[in-house]
């Protein structure tokens, strides 16, 4: 026989913090319960199937109201745990300069600092305090090769904080997945 699904039924959350970004503009920390309430979690997977699905939709689909869901979404968006946007492949962009930058910084340099940046710039889609080989992992695209050059001669080389920098660049992408299933939730 199979085991019937229990509904996730909402539970209050009290408001999110409202967090200042720091002086350096780095990004504020989320509470942790909003991403880990069951009810939030259902949608969020929903809104990553498709980030246009219509809030009547998910309500249907979670048995609560169009105003709920709403509620939920903006506190979540509000407190910067959620973001709605269009993904596109880098690679079919037509962009040929397209990769990663591997950032080893010099002793005594602060992680953040060096980030802000790479953060402010418009070519920079992805950036990462890392543990492990390199400290700062930068995700890049730009329109052509000697555009990502550029970037990387302007951004990285010359740097006093940058201690070594190994760019990598992307010749196909197998996988790009800006979404997170149960397991990973877990």
């Amino acid at each position: 026989m199979k085991k019937q699904k229990t509904p996730v039924r909402p539970r209050p959350i009290a408001p999110a913090r409202k967090e200042k970004k720091s002086e350096k503009g780095i990004a504020k920390l989320v509470p942790r319960t909003l991403l880990s309430d069951p009810f939030n979690r259902e949608i969020i997977k929903r809104l990553q199937e498709d980030g246009r699905l219509p809030y009547s939709t998910i309500a249907r689909e979670l048995d609560t109201s169009e105003g709920t869901i709403r509620n939920r979404v903006n506190q979540m968006v509000d407190a910067g745990a959620l973001r709605i946007v269009a993904v596109a492949d880098p690679m079919a962009l037509d962009h040929a300069g397209y990769g990663f930058i591997g950032l080893t910084l010099t002793a005594g340099a602060e992680p953040r600092v060096v980030a802000k940046p790479f953060v402010d710039r418009e070519e920079v889609l992805f950036v990462l305090f890392a543990g492990g080989h390199y400290d700062l992992l930068i995700e890049v695209l730009c329109k052509t090769h000697e555009d990502l050059r550029d970037f990387i001669l302007e951004m990285c080389y010359g740097q006093a904080d940058i201690n070594s920098v190994v760019p990598m660049i992307g010749l196909e992408v197998f996988k790009y997945q800006l979404k997170w299933d149960d397991q990973q939730w877990s």
